[in-house]
């Protein structure tokens, strides 16, 4: 995996992500990092919104975008954003990328798949 890192400073993209017990989950929150530690956006809280902490809340509103991702077709990022009263974010499923919950094994390669996907998404 290659992926560069950018100097986005004053970005205000943030990114949430299921971290849940598949694989495909594993993967989304691992190429969220990726991209985290390479400056396109900050990953934040997802567990801040369905507990409501104030400051993750007044942050998340206050962001340019939001990008949520989930790792299958539960959509437990985007069903807790959506609680929260979040609308109009960007989303990525990683199932969607041809990869099955439970068949596919955690990769550098599959990792840098998603973030690629990731960083086209943010760069639209």
């Amino acid at each position: 995996m290659n992926i560069q890192p950018k100097s986005n400073l004053g970005n205000t993209d943030l990114m949430f992500c299921c971290s849940g017990a598949a694989d495909t989950a594993e993967i989304g929150d691992r190429a969220v990092r990726v991209l985290h530690k390479a400056g396109d956006a900050r990953m934040f809280c997802l567990a801040g919104i369905a507990g409501k902490v104030e400051l993750i809340d007044v942050n998340s509103r206050e962001a340019d975008r939001l990008l949520v991702v989930d790792g299958c077709d539960s959509d437990c990022a985007k069903k807790t954003m959506e609680l929260g009263g979040f609308t109009g974010f960007i989303h990525l499923r990683v199932s969607d990328l041809g990869m099955e919950k439970g068949k596919t094994p955690v990769t550098e390669e599959r990792i840098g798949t998603v973030a690629v996907k990731l960083r086209e998404l943010l760069e639209a």
